[in-house]
């Protein structure tokens, strides 16, 4: 690709570099987003803003956490106190992850 002193050119060389540019990055944008419509990019979104139920719920203030991301205040402030983050469990949810899905 040959070099281009951009501080000779002209508002209206510079212009239509720019538009040149524009339209080249516009056609790989393109090309990428066919690719990845081809290895089957959509499935990764799916999971991205799907709700998970509550884990851990406070007895007293009825809040709950789901055991995702940082701990929650209530239940840091609990932890604190010398309670245990499973006195807090609700019942019928698994205290501990069970690995990955096969």
């Amino acid at each position: 690709m040959p070099t281009i002193n951009i501080k000779s050119l002209s508002v209206a060389e510079l212009l239509a570099l720019r538009d040149e540019i524009d339209n080249l990055l516009q056609a790989r944008r393109m090309e990428l987003q066919a690719q990845l419509a081809q290895i089957g990019s959509g499935k990764a979104g799916a999971v991205k803003g799907s709700t998970v139920p509550p884990k851990y719920r406070h007895p007293k203030t009825g809040q709950t956490w789901t055991g995702r991301g940082g701990v929650a205040g209530w239940l840091a402030k609990e932890i604190a106190a010398g309670k245990k983050r499973e006195d807090f469990l609700i019942v019928g949810t698994p205290a501990k992850p069970r690995g990955k899905a096969k």
